[in-house]
């Protein structure tokens, strides 16, 4: 009886540690811009691109952001719907920023690199 408990706690935790290999895979995977992009395109939006320097120089900025820790930053629109993604040239840049970053009206998270604020369908679309 000893045995089969102990072998089927083996499977069990054998089963649990290929499961989370499978789906860790994209666990450490962000969305590259170029994917967003198309995405956003692909469903209809209207997508600006601009580098970090070009974003930091414009009217646009509402926070103290860098050029140097931001690569590109991403905003489309369709409709109501809306997405701004912040492109960071780290993990760390991007956590150390998005704890300063908020928008009322928008849903806001991060995915390793990507700081986003978005509509729940342009969020959807955007496959972030």
């Amino acid at each position: 009886m000893k045995k089969t408990v102990s072998l089927l706690l083996v499977v069990a935790v054998l089963s649990t540690v290929v499961a989370m290999c499978f789906a860790g895979c994209n666990l450490f995977k962000s969305i590259t811009l170029d994917e967003a992009k198309a995405n956003l395109e692909g469903a209809g939006y209207e997508v600006t691109v601009m580098t970090g320097e070009e974003f930091v120089n414009s009217d646009n900025e509402t926070y103290t952001i860098t050029a140097a820790e931001l690569e590109h930053y991403l905003y489309a629109v369709k409709g109501d719907d809306v997405i701004r993604m912040y492109f960071f040239v780290s993990v760390d840049a991007a956590s150390d920023n998005y704890d300063f970053m908020s928008d009322s009206k928008l849903l806001g998270g991060q995915s390793n690199s990507v700081v986003y604020f978005a509509t729940k369908q342009a969020r959807k679309d955007a496959k972030v």
